[in-house]
Parts: structure tokens; sequence; C-alpha cells
């Protein structure tokens, strides 16, 4: 461990809080309803509820399962399914939730005796501790790094599903031919896997010679065979059973229904299997199989739904199997699913191993970021050069006498004092300004026919924003948060309508949204914007709105909204705000909608923004982009 990081707990940086007024029974879920409903796991949304109240919203933060251990973290209004949940929250604004966040998923532990996990061991698990700087840069990385690996991911689960559907297409042309029906129970024996019912936790039944096969190791198989067992059957379970033999068709008719593999030596198996054995002179079992797998999910919809789906021997029994007029039909039907077939599994075996791969890139570059490793020398050297760096012993120090004193100095504490005065435009502006920048913007575009689809009523609001904040043009808007950025609708609605009326330009509506179309006199319009500028001023425009031709509207979206955001921040006192506080101040302070768009390529505006080519770094100019003040 580096010298300038430290040793510390978890509890030296997060506080807890039960959730109980959080909770929600699950009888009052509904997916039409606002409000999600969380817990720690896999698929940890499980539910939507209309409760409008007992809302938890002091984000972000962590929720933790005190009885897995899994932890999620979270940057949006919730409540909770159960009280196992923990809520975690940063004791100073001095510590990177997501930095704390990373080092949690790499210390993960589980307990089989603490049902109080949090409090009585993994909050006092150690870890590395680099600056505050440090942690911000190592989050970047990490994200900028998942970005990509998640991308490659979801092109990998795409291929994944593309192949399942060619299966399914090969094995319905296989059977599509107008064979003869014959009921399965007439050319097949089918019986369950015990022939009397014994209570499962019967400890007679179990540890002997005999291997017992349950529904896992058929579902794990796949249609193929079973290699592996890990129950035993003694002579007692035997004699309450049957001993099947090697090859026999295991078919699962309880919970997931329809799933088959053969036995690959003698076994036994529960009364939720059916073995099935065939006369070979009149069914080929491999034909049966994929028979099965083609109507799996239509057997799955008929299974009755009673304590627990299931389908019995009786319905197998008089399942109607299309048979063809002789065994080598059936044959060189088997031979040629099996020819696709096993390309198919070729592939989705190359998937797997490529999805396997890129779990364990996650995991490396997860070590490697909270060993220290992941960052360049030159990336330390910027983390270093950062004002506000100090070693992670003084940061630390800095959290602990916080608590102590019982303040946490927030963001919202630290502006109400050093707020630097915002410099307001009153005068009154014509419309005919902001009318004749979107004249501008017009002809470029029609001037550029590759980029003309491009162009659209918001892209024109947000670079209008961008004139008037960063390059301090008064156009008289009074912008406020809104879902798609910074904007002053009232306003544009009154520019548009004047241009209306003056020939400068029209309105059309798309498909989705709104472009504009020239009129005749956008040449006028453009001539009154400019006589007002300067010739610095006219280049400057230029240059901005060229940077933005080959934007799409949620790219122009995006880069306003940083810009407004970090812009607030500036406005606010916070010198030098760093990529994570403007993101947060973007993404999740701004607008609901603003989750629907990936974290990463906020980031990645900021790094774009940066640039010396671009040079669309905020100054703090023009007053507070808020929250549109409610009517009454």
């Amino acid at each position: 461990m580096r010298e300038d990081w430290i040793e510390c707990t978890f509890e030296d940086l997060l506080d807890y809080e039960q959730p109980t007024k959080y909770i929600v029974k699950e009888e009052d879920y509904n997916d039409k309803y606002p409000t999600p409903v969380l817990t720690a796991g896999k698929g940890f949304i499980k539910g939507y509820t209309k409760e409008n109240f007992g809302i938890f919203d002091n984000l972000p933060t962590i929720i933790f399962d005190d009885f897995t251990t899994a932890s999620q973290f979270v940057n949006f209004r919730f409540k909770v399914k159960s009280s196992a949940m923990k809520i975690l929250l940063p004791k100073s604004n001095l510590v990177n939730l997501k930095f704390v966040f990373g080092a949690m998923q790499v210390n993960k532990v589980r307990s089989e005796t603490h049902k109080r996990y949090w409090i009585s061991e993994f909050s006092k698990i150690y870890f590395g501790l680099p600056p505050l700087s440090e942690q911000c840069a190592i989050v970047k990385k990490m994200e900028q790094l998942f970005s990509a690996l998640d991308a490659s991911i979801a092109d990998l689960k795409k291929a994944q599903g593309q192949l399942k559907i060619y299966r399914q297409a090969v094995l319905k042309k296989a059977f599509q031919d107008n064979f003869s029906k014959i009921k399965l129970g007439d050319i097949a024996q089918v019986k369950r896997g015990k022939s009397k019912h014994r209570p499962r936790n019967d400890k007679r039944l179990f540890g002997g010679a005999y291997p017992f096969i349950q529904t896992g190791e058929i579902r794990k198989a796949n249609g193929g065979v079973i290699t592996k067992y890990e129950t035993t059957y003694s002579e007692f379970g035997l004699a309450q059973s049957k001993l099947w033999p090697k090859g026999t068709l295991c078919l699962t008719i309880a919970a997931n229904i329809g799933e088959t593999a053969y036995l690959g030596f003698d076994a036994c198996f529960p009364d939720s299997v059916v073995g099935i054995k065939t006369n070979e002179e009149i069914l080929d079992l491999k034909y049966f199989n994929y028979f099965i797998q083609l109507t799996k999910s239509e057997i799955d919809r008929k299974a009755s739904a009673t304590a627990q789906k299931n389908i019995n021997v009786e319905f197998l029994e008089s399942l109607p199997i299309p048979v063809p007029e002789t065994i080598k039909e059936q044959h060189k039907i088997v031979k040629e699913i099996e020819s696709r077939l096993s390309v198919c599994d070729a592939v989705e075996q190359q998937i797997k191993t490529s999805l396997d791969k890129a779990e364990a890139l996650r995991q490396s570059i997860l070590k490697k970021a909270f060993a220290g490793a992941l960052l360049t020398q030159a990336e330390l050297e910027a983390c270093r050069k950062e004002p506000d760096y100090e070693p992670a012993s003084v940061l630390l120090e800095k959290i602990k006498a916080e608590k102590q004193t019982g303040k946490k100095n927030t963001e919202k504490e630290k502006a109400i004092i050093p707020a630097k005065p915002a410099v307001a435009v009153t005068a009154k502006i014509s419309t005919d300004i902001q009318a004749g920048l979107i004249a501008k913007v017009i002809r470029l575009h029609e001037g550029n026919p590759q980029h003309h689809t491009l162009l659209t009523h918001i892209k024109c609001e947000k670079l209008s924003h961008l004139v008037e904040y960063h390059l301090q043009i008064p156009l008289g808007r009074q912008p406020v948060k809104d879902a798609a950025g910074p904007d002053d609708y009232p306003r544009l609605k009154k520019v548009e309508h004047r241009a209306k009326m003056a020939g400068y330009f029209s309105i059309q509506k798309n498909k989705i949204g709104h472009t504009y179309v020239s009129g005749k006199g956008i040449g006028k319009a453009i001539t009154q914007f400019e006589k007002n500028l300067s010739e610095g001023q006219k280049q400057r425009v230029d240059q901005l709105l060229h940077l933005f031709l080959t934007f799409d509207l949620e790219q122009a979206e995006i880069v306003a909204t940083v810009y407004a955001a970090w812009n607030n921040l500036l406005i606010l006192g916070k010198n030098k705000p760093t990529d994570q506080e403007i993101v947060q101040e973007a993404r999740y302070n701004w607008s609901d909608r603003k989750l629907g768009l990936e974290e990463h390529r906020f980031y990645k505006a900021i790094e774009w923004m940066q640039k010396d080519t671009v040079n669309l770094v905020p100054t703090g100019y023009g007053t507070l982009v808020d929250f549109p003040k409610k009517k009454k």
C-alpha cells in the first residue's frame, strides 16, 4: 500500500439507517406505479408502489442485505422490500461513495451465522483508502472500462438470444410436416421416479451406494447426459423407489417443467421427475427429446397451477407426438437436427467462454483498482496536482472530526456564505435576437444536407443556452431544470411565434419532436442578430455551432446539461468541482429522465468539453439554473 493511502474500515466512512419506515408489503406492488421497491440481490427492483410517503430520497446511498451481504449503489428515490436491508450513508461529503461501493464488491463475504451482519462483521472489514482525488480518478476510470465491457457483454447476450431463436427455428422446421400423431402412452413407458411416497427429510432414504438424481442435475445437463450427482440413496431408499437404467430420458414435471436429460449411469430420482423409455423400433428417444424441447413452453403453459405448477403422468401419456411412418425417417430427422445444432452448440460455447472472460476481466479491474494498480503514473501525478489533494490519513482524520462534532460539512452548507453573486441581465431583449441565432443554426444544417436530420428545436434550445451562458451573449432567456436539460420553453414559444409571423422560419412536426424550416426572411433574421455582435463574437458563435453540427438531440442535451450543472456548482461557490460532483448534479439532481441516459456519457462529455480544441468549460456566469417554481 502506498504511503498516501491508509487502512480504514467501512464503519469509518459509512453510517447506516434501519429501513423500517420505507418497507412496502408485496401485495402493494404494481408495475403501473412510479416508486421502485428494492432488495440488494440480483434483479434488485422487485416491484413498484403507488405509496408517495416514506420514500427514501437522501441520495446517493448503498443498500445492504444483512442476510446475504449483497449490496447495490442507488441514486433514485425508493422503498424497500424487507427489514433485512441496511441503508448506508456517507459520514462526510469527503467520501466518494462509489469508491466505497466498489471496495465492498472486492471484499464480498457471506455469513452463515450472523443475521445482523453489517453491524457484527462487514462494517469492521479493513480496506485501503486513497486520497479523495485518487478515489474519484479510480471511479472514473473503472466506469469507462466497465462501460466498454458492458457493451461487449450486451452484444454477446444478444447473440445468445439469437441462437435460441435459431435453435427453435431448426426444431420447428423438423416437426412441421404433417406426420401422423400418436399418444405418447401408446408407444412409450412414462413413470414417476418413486413408486411410494416418503417424507423428504426421512434420513433412512439417503446415504448409500445408489446415485440419486435431482431436478438441478437435469437442468444443468440441459438436454444432454447427466454425468455427475451429489446425493445417493440407501437400500431402504431403493426399496421405496426404482433404479432406472443408464440411457433413460428424465423429464421434470414440477416447478421448471419440461427440462430433459439422459442418465449417464443407473440411478434413482424423485417423483418430480418421470422416466421415459421407448420401443426404439417405433419411437427414437432422441427424436422425442427434441420434440419436447420444441414444445416445452407450450407444455409449461398448460401445466396446472396449484400450490406448485406441475404436470402429471396422465397428461404426458395423452401428449400427441408427430411420428413419421418409418423409424428411418426419425433417425434422418435427428441427424439433420444434430448437424445444425452442433454448430449452434459450438458458437454458444464460444459465447459462454467470452462471457466468462468478461467477468474475469471485471474482477481483474476491480482487484487492480483497490490494490492501487489501476491508474498510470501520469494519472497519479495528475491526482497529486489537484489543489485539494491531501494524503488519505489527513482525509480520514477530517471525516472522524466531522463525526465527533456531529456536523457534516455538506455542499449546501458550504454554498450559503461563499456563493458568488450571479450575473443577471435585466434589460428587456427582443425575441429577434434568439430567432436570429436559431436562423443561423437552420442555415448551417440546411447547408450540410448529410446532417440536416439532426436539426431539432431541442438542439436549438441547447445551443441557445450555451451561446447565452458560455459566449455571454444575452438572449433574454430564464432557463430552468427541465427533463431535456436547461430550457426556457415559454420564451422559445414567443421566439417561434415571432419567427413565423416575420417569415424567418416555420415549425415542422417530426415523428419525434419538432424541427425548423427556413423562410424567405431567414437572411434578414441572421443579419439583425449579427449586427449586435463584434467580429470576435461572430467568430465564436460560428465555431460553437460547427462543434455541434454532427451532434444528435441526446448528445446536445447531455453537453448542455453538464455545462449548466457545472456552472451551477461554480455559482454556488464550488471553485473546482470534481467530475463526480458535476455528474451528480447533471444526472442525479436534475430530472428522473436523465437516469435513462448512461452515466459514462456524462463523464465523456466532461472530457470532451475540456479539450483544447473545444474549451467549453463554464466560468460561473449567469443566474442559477434551478427547478421551476411550482404554480400556486
